[in-house]
């Protein structure tokens, strides 16, 4: 991603009424994992992109996913990890992945993650102290304990706690509750509408 590329999608996105931007702050923190080298291939793939944005749609059920979360555990707050991700990005990730076995957790640009429309999330739970929550694996963990789809297999074999799962419940039923719907593979991830409708109707960040 180049400089001026960076600075078109920032131009387009600032200038944009349909795209809110989560600032740090008592709601939201922020650990941009792609905007830095703290990452699964280990470089920088943002470069002077270093914000977060979401689409204003994404970005109200966040808001009520907030609220959720600290009526269930009031001093809670979220920790960003990704969200809008421009196509260009996304372009320069699956050239990493293509061909790999990590392939088929990264979206083909051609199509477009529902992240390059501001419809996708990356995130976990900050507590009261400041510290994130233990959800049994990491951010962009792409072991199959991180799925949600295998979580009852892994309680029952002990990889996975109690405490693992009623933190990443208190996670997933803050957001579903608001309208979003997690990825049955990754903790992490929640999308805020259908990817056919977000295809069909909004327009992808390049």
């Amino acid at each position: 991603m180049t400089p001026d590329t960076i600075e078109k999608s920032l131009k387009f996105l600032m200038q944009s009424s349909d795209f809110v931007e989560l600032k740090e702050g008592p709601d939201f923190s922020l650990d941009l994992r792609y905007a830095s080298e703290n990452n699964f291939v280990g470089i920088n793939m943002y470069g002077g992109f270093k914000r977060a944005f979401l689409h204003k749609i994404s970005a109200e059920k966040l808001e009520m996913a907030l609220s959720n979360l600290r009526t269930a555990r009031p001093g809670c707050k979220f920790l960003i990890f990704d969200a809008l991700r421009p196509r260009s990005i996304q372009r320069v990730l699956w050239k990493f992945v293509v061909g790999t076995p990590s392939e088929k957790y990264i979206a083909n640009p051609d199509l477009g993650s529902l992240h390059n429309f501001g419809f996708a999330v990356d995130l976990t739970v900050l507590s009261p102290d400041g510290g994130a929550l233990d959800m049994g694996a990491g951010y962009d963990d792409f072991r199959d304990v991180a799925q949600p789809q295998l979580e009852s297999q892994f309680l029952a074999s002990g990889d996975l706690s109690r405490e693992h799962l009623e933190n990443r419940h208190l996670l997933r039923d803050s957001m579903e509750n608001a309208g979003f719907k997690q990825l049955a593979h990754e903790w992490w991830h929640f999308d805020a509408l259908p990817k056919a409708e977000v295809r069909s109707r909004f327009q992808i960040v390049e």
